[in-house]
């Protein structure tokens, strides 16, 4: 897992990439979402269940944009959804349990329509997390109404918000964007993870 370290001890987050490694042109970059329920992607982009309109046999087909097939414990994909394999799940159910996330099973099929990997989910945080200094951090605001946040640039975490915080969580006002723990991160560090890549997240008071 490759990072870029900033502070000190266990108050420590990380921003979690879901595109992968963008330079290995034969790894796997999912473009698509559950086969048979597409219209209810973006309740997944918005951190709302799905786990009721999931089909039996769940299936997202790789597709002509992205050509590559070798399979990752984090799986790239430009639908911004957190995809890894059974191992990385089960290390991320056990920080952070069942209440507050959804697992959602499902197959990986190749260009030629054939099962390539069984053992995937899309991990679903519920809700956001009001984690941001909103001062401190970069923002983009609506042209009409400058009071909605269209875009976080950069984030800068409150440190007083952040004493709460879930293990995994989607940042408030950019539900795209995931966020680990200091305990979490350091397992995956730990474990014979592939394709995860984080970055530290800075505080509003560190000079």
């Amino acid at each position: 897992m490759g990072k870029r370290t900033a502070s000190t001890g266990k108050m420590r987050f990380f921003m979690l990439d879901t595109l992968g490694d963008q330079d290995d042109p034969d790894l796997c970059v999912l473009g698509r979402f559950i086969k048979g329920i597409e219209m209810d992607a973006w309740r997944v982009g918005d951190g709302e269940r799905v786990g009721d309109l999931l089909p039996k046999d769940a299936r997202i087909d790789m597709d002509k944009e992205n050509l590559g097939i070798q399979l990752s414990s984090l799986l790239g994909n430009t639908r911004n959804m957190l995809i890894v394999h059974k191992d990385l799940k089960d290390l991320i159910q056990k920080h952070a349990g069942d209440e507050q996330v959804e697992y959602l099973p499902f197959t990986v099929y190749d260009h030629r329509k054939r099962a390539h990997g069984r053992d995937y989910f899309i991990i679903n945080p519920l809700g956001t997390f009001d984690c941001l200094d909103f001062e401190a951090s970069t923002l983009r605001r609506g042209r009409e109404n400058p009071e909605r946040i269209s875009d976080v640039l950069e984030h800068v975490l409150d440190r007083k918000k952040m004493k709460a915080a879930p293990p995994i969580f989607r940042v408030d006002k950019d539900s795209s964007t995931y966020v680990l723990g200091y305990e979490l991160a350091k397992e995956i560090s730990q474990g014979d993870f592939t394709n995860v890549f984080v970055t530290e997240l800075p505080f509003s008071d560190e000079a």
